[in-house]
């Protein structure tokens, strides 16, 4: 680039020198848009080629106009302005990787058209293409590449989900090729659960299908209960007002929330007879219905029927300060699992102000094998109960930490859970179960700040097949420090 700039300003330097005395068919200079200049001398023939324009540095490119005082022919060859590069001066800057074509034509010379940049997301610059060399007199200059497209971002926001604008081409000379539209941008990859959602074949929601993107309650009401595959990316607070709503997620689908602002008020999420669903990076409600009990039942996110396979990530849940809101039932659980569900993994929310934490089973009776559950590394913090409550099948609890609760983790009914490297805060009850439905645990190396005495649930060994070392915080007490860092909206690596 230096070099280049240095040889426009050299030429021009030139041109001045010897043009105050021009004769018919002046000296006619060519100016780069923002790149290099190049200068032709003028005459009947038109004018030499001009210097290739600069090199281009973003997705987009304007190219460089030409001009000459003299003679018939041009000054300045016509370059084209590639996607980020240029032949007559055509400089480039990247704006969220869309480029517009620029096109450079000296006076009497066709332009090669200027190519697109490829259509990109995340406001990332598409690498710039090398500018093409200039035109003899009346002939444009070869076309510059095209720049490649810039990488898709995150939720196709930043220019991934609207799209990148396709450059235009002008001129006559070698056109440049039409930049790709980011209708949604590169595929949002949500990353990759630890836990019994990684089993049954895995869960991947919308992984690979359109990238839409909700910011009212209807648009997010009818994508996410499309009998269509969706990634839906969720901006801004979304609300149906006073009365609440219910999103009935149907199968393949990944809502996830933009940015550390997407916010569910007053809607509460299901899943019920749906499988393959991704929640990720939401905060959500039911604060401010004039009936939350009768809002998706109460709860905020509710999983139920023959669902499978269902991964829950760094979300923020929560109601009122029960030392402030007492009924408790105004509200029902945060995160409520029941029916022949399984295969799912709850891991990295913040859980908060709220009675009834979840419940796995909804009663005694409600026992199914395969419903089985990961919860780990979320940060429960003044919810009272259900940490959760747990019935039927095979469970495993690591790395949570548990701070302003009076029951925590209660294991009934014909359950193995394997309760690992938890952090209990001063509370009642840390880890029990009824006398009147036992069930049973696979405690290890948990840390328990003080409690009242009271029997844990028998021993068993629960049989847990996935790898998780990778992410199991190894020394308990430091689950109390790192936890409440990455749990909750605003924190997906």
């Amino acid at each position: 680039m230096t070099s280049l700039r240095f040889l426009g300003v050299f030429a021009v330097a030139v041109l001045v020198a010897t043009g105050c005395g021009g004769g018919g068919g002046g000296d006619q200079t060519g100016t780069g848009g923002g790149g290099g200049a190049g200068t032709g001398s003028g005459g009947a023939t038109g004018g030499s080629s001009g210097v290739a324009g600069a090199v281009g540095t973003g997705g987009s490119s304007t190219g460089g106009s030409t001009s000459g005082s003299g003679g018939s022919g041009t000054g300045s060859g016509g370059s084209a302005a590639g996607s980020g590069g240029a032949g007559q001066g055509g400089s480039a800057s990247g704006s969220g990787g869309s480029a517009t074509g620029g096109a450079a034509a000296g006076r009497g010379g066709s332009s090669s058209g200027g190519s697109t940049g490829g259509g990109g997301a995340g406001g990332v610059a598409g690498a710039a293409g090398r500018g093409g060399a200039g035109g003899q007199a009346g002939g444009g200059g070869a076309a510059g590449s095209g720049a490649t497209g810039g990488a898709g971002g995150r939720g196709g926001a930043g220019g991934g989900g609207a799209g990148g604008r396709g450059g235009a081409t002008a001129g006559t000379g070698g056109g440049g090729t039409t930049g790709s539209g980011g209708a949604g941008g590169a595929p949002v990859d949500p990353g990759q659960p630890i836990g019994f959602a990684t089993l049954n074949g895995g869960t991947t929601g919308g992984k690979g299908a359109q990238v839409v993107t909700a910011s009212t309650y209807d648009q997010l009401k009818s994508y996410a209960e499309s009998a269509t595959a969706y990634t839906i990316m969720v901006q801004g607070t979304i609300s149906n007002g006073s009365s609440g709503g219910r999103i009935s997620i149907r199968s393949n689908k990944s809502i996830i929330g933009v940015g550390s602002t997407a916010f569910l008020s007053g809607v509460g999420l299901e899943v019920a007879n749906n499988n393959n669903v991704i929640i990720q990076n939401l905060r959500a409600t039911l604060v401010g219905t004039s009936s939350p009990s009768s809002v998706n039942g109460g709860d905020v996110i509710s999983i139920s029927g023959t669902s499978k396979n269902i991964w829950i990530d760094h979300c923020e849940l929560y109601s009122e300060d029960p030392a402030v809101q007492t009924d408790i039932d105004k509200y029902d659980g945060l995160i409520d699992i029941k029916g022949q569900t399984g295969f799912i993994t709850i891991s990295w929310n913040y859980l908060h102000d709220h009675h009834k934490g979840g419940l796995v089973g909804a009663a005694d009776d409600d026992l199914n094998d395969d419903r089985k559950i990961t919860f780990h590394h979320n940060h429960y913090k003044n919810v009272k109960l259900r940490i959760p409550m747990y019935r039927g099948s095979v469970g495993h609890f690591f790395n949570n930490y548990v701070v302003g609760a009076e029951d925590a983790t209660e294991i009934r009914a014909r359950t193995c859970v394997r309760v690992e490297k938890n952090y209990y805060e001063a509370l009642h009850y840390s880890i029990y179960t009824p006398s009147d439905s036992p069930g049973s645990t696979e405690r290890i190396d948990n840390v328990e700040v003080s409690r009242t005495t009271r029997a844990y649930p028998a021993s068993c060994t629960a049989n847990i097949p996935y790898s998780y070392a990778t992410v199991l915080i190894g020394t308990t007490s430091d689950v109390k420090t790192m936890v409440p860092l990455q749990a909750g909206v605003g924190k997906v690596p």
